[in-house]
């Protein structure tokens, strides 16, 4: 009798599994996002508590942008790179984000509907600790990088201490790509506050646009790896200049750092 009246309770179990899954599948059909203008500045008006300065004339409509931020939290960081998307200008959704797997596979109803699994390419973590795209995604954001006005987002540190600047945490692919597809990098600084004892983004500032290198002056083999870290810290340099003191990580002497940054990459022409 016990045997028998587990049979019920496994189809209903099977059944609900089903409902969920298409339920799931239906949102992420919607792609909000991407519908109109119109529903990227009501998302926009819901993402309340982040103040977002003027977007500047390198993020204009038509222009390629490589955004790179300081990393304070998952969540408020997902947050304020909504935001920026939603306020970007343009008939189309302009921003995709490098980011990790779980954005897509935890997100709640609501970003899936918007459609945050269009919006990420996923990253994923080796054996060693360290951010690797796969070949299939690399090629993808290559391809996405040559799209007019298209905007590609990632973080310049891959953890989430404090503000997210953290100098031996540094990440050079912003740096790869704006060299191999000849687009700017553009900083943008999360200014946080804590409120109830969590970090949260409240407001995001724009600096100036690195561009890379002039053709003429190549980029040898050798020396390649430290111009990529040169580069990168330059950003993290212009990142932390945008942010309030004590705010600043492993930058708080930004003005040193800058200074020292700027006199590695001399020898470039930007």
């Amino acid at each position: 009798m016990e045997h028998e009246l587990g049979y019920p309770a496994a189809i209903s179990s099977l059944a609900k599994r089903k409902m969920s899954a298409g339920i799931d599948a239906a949102l992420r059909s919607l792609v909000l996002l991407e519908r109109s203008r119109r529903v990227r500045q009501m998302v926009d008006l819901c993402l309340t508590g982040i103040e977002v300065e003027p977007m500047p004339p390198c993020l204009g409509e038509g222009h390629r942008a490589i955004l790179v931020s300081n990393y304070p939290s998952i969540a408020g960081t997902l947050r304020a790179v909504m935001k920026v998307t939603c306020r970007l200008p343009g008939q189309k959704t302009r921003l995709k984000a490098i980011a990790r797997p779980e954005v897509v596979a935890q997100a709640n109803p609501v970003l899936k509907a918007l459609g945050i699994e269009r919006l990420v390419f996923p990253v994923e973590k080796n054996d060693a600790g360290a951010y690797r795209l796969e070949r299939k995604v690399l090629s993808e954001v290559l391809a996405y990088l040559d799209g007019p006005g298209h905007v590609l987002w990632l973080s310049i540190t891959g953890r989430t201490r404090g503000n997210g600047l953290l100098e031996e945490d540094r990440r050079t692919g912003a740096a790869q790509f704006a060299v191999k597809k000849r687009v700017p990098v553009v900083p943008m600084g999360l200014v946080t506050r804590e409120r109830n004892g969590k970090l949260q983004v409240v407001k995001v500032r724009f600096g100036q646009p690195i561009n890379p290198p002039e053709g003429e002056r190549e980029i040898g083999e050798f020396e390649k790896a430290d111009f990529l870290i040169d580069f990168s810290r330059l950003a993290m340099c212009q990142i932390a200049s945008l942010l309030p003191p004590g705010q600043r990580g492993d930058f708080e002497n930004v003005d040193e750092k800058l200074a020292e940054a700027r006199q590695c990459l001399g020898a470039y022409q930007f």
